[in-house]
């Protein structure tokens, strides 16, 4: 297999780089690989705090000299070892299989480099995901063959990059662009990849926003400086995003114009620049309104009013950046990527820490019936990306040799004296976590299909107080097309689930779930025994539980059969079809409802 080398530039990135490393380490296919992470004179602590994790994680730690992200990244590509690049951004965190997916496209010697997708956090903030939602919705109108690569989410070929002389390091915002201009000039193609899909964590806030668009905006003007044919843009960002600025400017000169004059004239300078800021709205609410349907995110239907600020500030960016050049300023990396564009965490990662601490104790769960051989995977990739976490292995009566290896894993763990379920077993373990004094509990099937580096995306709405619980949600879609028959009994499930709670319903029966305090002290007690998925949210959702979902990955079991035999999916079903008539009318638990 293809050597890969991972490159990480840091600048002031402590609120984040722990969980992107662990998503880049976790990628390890039995590949030859390295991780180097570059720290840019960050003033955060972010090395120091690098410097602890070194004697945790497998990765070198670079020091650069302060002169930009595109200048870091270049000293970490001189001192790579492997044929391939891969260069991922300090607040990027992979999802499973992402190298894998992208290390099959640069077998091709005639690809320069490959680009992942960037999914959007269902948690984030509104300005992250109207920033999330407007990358994707580009996103899903491009071709496989593409000429823009993003940097922070793809992989190069080692060769074509010194083919074409590294990255320009007097560019802040823009770097990717140009070098994938110029791979392309050089001869290469370059791949977009979808299924290597990995979660930006965008500023948060109004401020957050506006202040990295003003840098985007100041960058693009660097890059059609150096490219001036690239005036109309490329495959990311198409012509109809770069006229707003454009069209903004001249909406604003109308409106000044209006002010010098009187009479009609002025009346009509207002009219023509109403009509071009209607036209941008228009043209974004088209946009958004197609994003809101096809991410069934709502917050599409904002991106006239973001965007139209966004078009302000790239305009105040355009001035700024003329200003400059009138006076003969050298461009810096820093006009665009300036130290007060400092990271600030979104929910989807912030508080993992926090949720992972001695006040509030996280118990993970993992029920297991057979799954001897599975278990110390599972174990071991707990142990190695939620290090805080403590374990609880529930054997359900195994039959096989579970139990004498759950002994050798040095976790906690209880033994069912006989085959009770899954609902069963997760009271058991969540008496066993409220005796405890566990405030959260994090449960996880034993058979390896849900991945560790998904338990952050859990817990943090936890953490932010959005949620009482927060449930998996996995993609439907198959990689090669149409829905899969189980696919398709999910999505039927799902809609009905949707239609008798009023909550939207993405995957009902993903038994990767986060629960916090009063869902713990609830179902301890009531917790349904048996399949207990789509049951369990009806109940929760008669008990008033605040239940969110995020996107997580999966993956097949490791290894064995699984434990549902056509007569178990039947009588689970036919159980879900008696709760959907039973439990809307149950009353709800008196004492637990409204802690």
């Amino acid at each position: 297999m293809t050597g890969v080398s991972f490159v990480i530039p840091v600048r002031n990135g402590a609120a984040t780089i722990r969980e992107t490393l662990e998503s880049v380490i976790s990628q390890n296919d039995g590949r030859p690989m390295e991780v180097i992470v570059v720290d840019d004179q960050s003033r955060d602590g972010s090395f120091e705090l690098l410097t602890d994790l070194t004697r945790l994680l497998p990765f070198r730690l670079l020091r650069a000299d302060g002169r930009g992200a595109a200048a870091a990244i270049n000293r970490g590509i001189r001192q790579a070892r492997f044929p391939i690049i891969c260069q991922i951004d300090q607040d990027v965190v992979l999802e499973h299989g992402w190298i894998t997916r992208l290390a099959v496209v640069l077998e091709d010697p005639g690809v320069g480099a490959a680009q992942g997708w960037y999914a959007t956090d269902a948690a984030a903030g509104v300005f992250a995901r109207v920033m999330g939602r407007d990358l994707e919705e580009r996103y899903a109108s491009l071709r496989e063959r593409v000429d823009h690569a993003c940097t922070g989410n793809s992989a190069y070929s080692t060769e074509a990059l010194y083919r074409v002389g590294l990255f320009d390091e007097t560019l802040g915002y823009g770097y990717d662009n140009d070098m994938s201009y110029r791979l392309v000039a050089a001869g290469y193609r370059l791949v977009h990849c979808p299924e290597a899909r990995s979660t930006h964590a965008w500023r948060e806030g109004v401020l957050g926003y506006l202040r990295q668009q003003y840098g985007f905006g100041y960058g693009r003007l660097d890059l059609v400086a150096k490219h001036p044919r690239r005036v109309t843009g490329d495959a990311v960002s198409p012509l109809s995003m770069m006229a707003h600025p454009a069209v903004m400017t001249l909406a604003l000169l109308s409106f000044a114009a209006s002010a010098a004059v009187e009479g009609p004239l002025s009346a009509r300078l207002v009219g023509v620049g109403v009509s071009l800021v209607l036209l941008l709205a228009v043209e974004r609410l088209v946009r958004g309104a197609r994003a809101a349907w096809r991410f069934r995110d709502p917050v599409g239907l904002l991106f006239p009013v973001v965007h139209l600020l966004r078009d302000l500030v790239w305009v105040a960016a355009g001035v700024g950046w003329m200003a400059r050049r009138c006076l003969g300023a050298p461009p810096r990396p820093s006009h665009s990527m300036p130290p007060w564009t400092s990271y600030r965490r979104s929910p989807a990662v912030a508080g993992y820490a926090s949720v992972l601490s001695d006040s509030n104790r996280v118990l993970g769960v993992i029920p297991a019936f057979n799954e001897a051989s599975n278990l110390p995977i599972v174990v071991a990739e707990v142990r190695t990306l939620a290090p805080a976490m403590d374990v609880l292995v529930v054997d359900d009566g195994s039959t096989d040799d579970t139990l004498a290896v759950v002994g050798r894993l040095g976790v906690k763990w209880l033994a069912l004296p006989s085959r009770m379920g899954i609902g069963a077993a997760m009271r058991v373990a969540l008496r066993y976590a409220v005796s405890h004094g566990y405030g959260t509990v994090v449960r996880l099937d034993g058979d390896g299909q849900h991945v560790a580096t998904d338990i952050p995306r859990l817990l943090a709405p936890l953490s932010a107080g959005y949620a009482d619980v927060v449930v998996g949600a996995r993609e439907w879609r198959p990689r090669n097309g149409g829905l899969t028959p189980g696919g398709i009994s999910r999505r039927i499930l799902a809609s009905l689930l949707t239609v008798m709670t009023g909550r939207s319903v993405m995957d009902p029966t993903c038994g990767f779930c986060a629960l916090g305090p009063r869902a713990v002290r609830l179902l301890a007690r009531h917790h349904p025994t048996g399949y207990p998925e789509a049951e369990l949210r009806l109940f929760l959702y008669r008990n008033g539980m605040r239940v969110s979902e995020v996107p997580v990955e999966t993956r097949s079991r490791l290894s064995g059969r699984t434990s549902l035999t056509p007569s178990r999916v039947a009588v689970a079903a036919a159980r879900v079809l008696l709760a959907m008539c039973v439990v809307p009318f149950r009353r709800a638990v008196p004492d637990l409802a409204h802690d």
